[in-house]
């Protein structure tokens, strides 16, 4: 099914994410400041846009274990990427995991429950 165009940045945010994740996977012992530094804000901007679209549709999409599970691994990221261990490889494998974890859900699930929402919006107006 092809994305909603409010969706597609998001996606294409995913994306840049995911590839951060692998290399992080690779090698968590490795240096990868450099990454956080290109990403972190990149992903705080990405998380508040995800919030102010989504915020409107939470009721209509009546899944409140889906936003539960949305907000609560915005917040865990958001610690994350606020206090980040880059010696630590056990923490760099975590938080690797949780952010790829946390797209797939969002791509797998979560948008895929929006996008017939936003297509029944376009569909009304």
């Amino acid at each position: 099914m092809k994305r909603h165009p409010l969706l597609i940045p998001l996606s294409q945010d995913h994306h840049h994410s995911l590839a951060m994740c692998a290399r992080i996977l690779r090698d968590p012992a490795a240096d990868h400041r450099a990454d956080f530094a290109k990403q972190k804000d990149d992903l705080f901007a990405h998380f508040a846009e995800e919030e102010a679209l989504f915020a409107p549709w939470w009721d209509k999409l009546a899944q409140p274990e889906m936003q539960r599970r949305f907000e609560n691994e915005h917040a865990l990221l958001r610690q994350m990427l606020a206090a980040p261990e880059f010696d630590n490889p056990d923490w760099m494998k975590s938080f690797a995991e949780t952010l790829r974890d946390h797209a797939r859900f969002e791509e797998r699930e979560l948008f895929q429950a929006f996008q017939e929402i936003l297509g029944e919006e376009r569909e009304a107006t």
